[in-house]
């Protein structure tokens, strides 16, 4: 799932902290310049922090297939910036995840699993060391990518089937773990994308998922990684979701285009490219 995964620590976390409580309150000897951090600013991308993921040495390591870096060596390098804008920063959810670890005293699939897939009835895998892709089947695995070790992804993930992925983010949407959680996620700020983008006009980023509108009608995450692109969307409604996945790296526009297509043609019914309606759920 990769960066997919983020929408469902989101909702762990709104299930476990308040929104507006402090990082250092969570974890502890962090460095000085992280402690004032809000869980509502890491969720959002409005921390000002930076991200690890445009780091030389963090793409090298990766294309070079290496064992993950410790979780000390990402914190040395967090800097805050520019905090209370649109800043996308893996760093910053990476930090939700060692509160969530931290306040369970457990890893974050088994709290994954705990707070939210389970409740939601989502089928998943672990996704957090080689091994792990024993459960990925996709006939473009090869060894070469198998290679790859999810540690790399410090703000953590898992493995399930895009749709099915989708399936989950909708009954969040449609309540199903409370009222308050989508409301939360949905309160988004702008980030700024060109008009081009499928999710525009009015493209944002909520609590832990991308957003579409004012008032938002439409919800969503990408996940990006070595050897796929996925993206799951919703309706803010929760009654419309679509999930896929394709081969290659980096954002692919038309593959968001076409999740959202899904969920916006709503007389699409049932199609063969993993879009689900379901006209009558409307309860939880």
């Amino acid at each position: 799932m990769y960066s997919i995964a983020k929408s469902y620590t989101a909702v762990a976390v709104l299930r476990s902290f308040d929104i507006d409580g402090q990082l250092g309150e969570l974890v502890p000897d962090l460095p000085e310049s992280l402690r004032s951090l809000t869980v509502r600013a890491l969720l959002s991308h409005t921390s000002g922090l930076n991200d690890y993921f445009g780091w030389t040495d963090y793409r090298v390591a990766v294309e070079a297939r290496e064992d993950a870096w410790e979780i000390d060596r990402v914190l040395a390098g967090a800097v805050v910036d520019h905090a209370g804008r649109f800043r996308y920063s893996n760093i910053g959810f990476a930090l939700l995840r060692l509160a969530l670890e931290h306040n369970d005293s457990a890893d974050f699939f088994t709290i994954i699993s705990r707070r939210v897939l389970q409740p939601l009835g989502v089928e998943a895998f672990p996704f957090a060391s080689r091994g792990d892709w024993l459960a990925c089947t996709h006939e473009s695995i090869g060894e070469e990518l198998r290679a790859y070790d999810p540690g790399w992804v410090f703000t953590g993930t898992f493995a399930a089937e895009p749709d099915e992925a989708a399936r989950g983010i909708a009954a969040v949407m449609r309540g199903k773990l409370g009222d308050d959680i989508p409301r939360l996620m949905m309160q988004s700020v702008p980030v700024g994308a060109p008009a081009w983008h499928p999710l525009s006009p009015q493209a944002g980023y909520g609590l832990g998922v991308m957003s579409k509108g004012k008032p938002v009608t439409l919800v969503g995450h990408g996940g990006q990684g070595p050897g796929f692109n996925l993206f799951a969307a919703v309706s803010a409604d929760g009654l419309r979701w679509s999930g896929r996945v394709a081969e290659g790296q980096g954002e692919d526009l038309d593959l968001i285009r076409s999740c959202v297509n899904d969920v916006e043609n709503r007389d699409g019914g049932v199609a063969s490219s993993g879009l689900t309606y379901d006209p009558d759920l409307s309860g939880r």
